[in-house]
């Protein structure tokens, strides 16, 4: 393992509130036990190594003699316990927007190995966590206040009640079945293979009423950068930086981004495949951020747009932008 995975350091006050204000415990003595001052947890972009994490949930179930503490704990939550993912949540336009803002960058909350699905189906869209790597996976009562948590800022941000319509938890129905249904809903199924949430369609495409696109998207450029620094992989991210510059001239192939980096084609491949990813995955990723991002603004032409991105003609730009989005340019532009 090249490096440990971290958690945001803010989210360990979280259960600080909880064992104060549901158990009336002093968090103090817990926290003491896992090797954390409680003066450490508040600035907002402090981190905690995962086995740090994995001792104080087990200093935090040891002191309360509950298992279930993690789905009480995530009702505790507030979008600041989430840095800028948090503030991006309350300004997203619709459920589904904000789930998806999660997808995106839940590493600025936990960088430990957890890969999440959003499909969509007929009348429903269908939010799956899958663990990979168990050594690399948060404890199971963090991953119980994740399920909690993402119910409480739904809530939060709907000003009502949103439980999914049914529940797929990978746990055998023997631990503890009735605080599960107590906590996510009566509609569980118990020791599937992965875990599950199915929330209604229409519910998660519901305009929200705080909705405020400038705020989210400022908020996501902040996730950004700061998933950026927090990467021990920077690689795939000054890729990335390189090709914002170079994209305009039209000079963006790989050999070029390359030898600007100071490596062989073979050595930057080498470590992009590292990194889970490739040139032609950054290279993608970083037009269509691009693509989006000026169509939005509605200042530029789309050939202006398709000379930005390093594009020979409209055309192609056109045809790239429907592969990535499934949206023509205009269509995205009218939403």
């Amino acid at each position: 393992m090249l490096y440990e995975p971290t958690t945001l350091a803010m989210t360990t006050n979280v259960l600080a509130t909880a064992l104060q204000e549901e158990y009336g415990i002093d968090p103090e003595p817990v926290f003491r036990a896992a090797g954390i001052g409680m003066k450490q947890t508040h600035s907002p972009q402090s981190r905690y190594p995962l086995s740090t994490m994995k001792k104080l949930w087990t200093a935090a179930v040891a002191a309360t003699g509950d298992p279930t503490i993690g789905l009480k704990t995530g009702w505790h939550i507030t979008p600041a316990h989430y840095y800028a993912l948090g503030f991006s949540w309350l300004a997203s336009e619709s459920l589904l927007g904000a789930l998806l803002r999660v997808q995106r960058y839940m590493r600025v909350v936990s960088t430990a190995a957890v890969e999440l699905d959003i499909r969509e189906d007929s009348d429903c869209y269908a939010v799956s966590a899958h663990f990979p790597d168990e050594s690399r996976s948060p404890p199971k009562e963090g991953i119980d206040a994740g399920m909690t948590a993402l119910l409480k800022l739904c809530d939060l941000v709907t000003h009502t009640k949103v439980r999914p319509r049914r529940i797929d938890l990978t746990c055998p129905n023997n631990v503890h079945p009735q605080a599960y249904r107590e906590h996510l809903g009566p509609n569980i199924r118990f020791g599937c293979a992965v875990g599950t949430f199915y929330f209604d369609k229409a519910e998660l495409e519901a305009p929200l009423a705080g909705g405020t696109p400038d705020v989210a998207r400022a908020t996501d450029r902040i996730a950004e950068q700061y998933l950026e620094v927090l990467d021990p992989n920077k690689v795939a991210s000054q890729v990335r930086r390189l090709l914002v510059a170079l994209l305009p001239a039209g000079k963006a192939d790989q050999d070029r981004v390359a030898s600007h980096l100071h490596r062989s084609t073979s050595t930057l491949q080498r470590q992009l495949q590292a990194e889970g990813t490739s040139y032609r995955d950054v290279l993608d990723e970083t037009r269509k951020s691009l693509a989006e991002e000026y169509l939005r603004q509605g200042k530029l032409s789309h050939a202006q747009i398709a000379y930005l991105l390093g594009f020979s003609d409209q055309s192609n730009f056109s045809r790239a932008f429907k592969r990535w989005t499934q949206k023509s340019p205009r269509a995205f532009q009218l939403g």
